[in-house]
């Protein structure tokens, strides 16, 4: 992904996490959603080789420390920008690893 693809992905991951957790009414802490962006955009600028968890793997693993949330997250719970991001990601992911 090329970084403004990057920039995009996290902002509509973060964006549908946060709408997730409003509708389960979590209180969320801004400060912690830029952590969280600069951690996605660490991890989805490496090569699709190394990175070493699904965006939504991440997230879950995000909500479970920062919120102790234990409720699993699945792509649609996020809305449908962040669904149709995270299928994208795994189609790019798999021509990638095939080529």
């Amino acid at each position: 992904m090329s970084s403004i693809d990057i920039n995009s992905f996290v902002k509509i991951l973060t964006n549908g996490l946060k709408f997730y957790l409003k509708n389960e009414k979590v209180k969320i802490e801004e400060s912690d959603f830029q952590i969280l962006e600069n951690e996605l955009f660490s991890e989805f600028s490496l090569p699709y080789i190394d990175q070493s968890q699904t965006p939504t793997q991440f997230l879950n693993e995000f909500v479970k420390n920062k919120y102790d949330v234990k409720k699993i997250i699945t792509p649609q719970n996020l809305g449908p920008d962040a669904h149709e991001q995270i299928m994208l990601w795994g189609l790019t992911k798999a021509r990638k690893l095939n080529d």
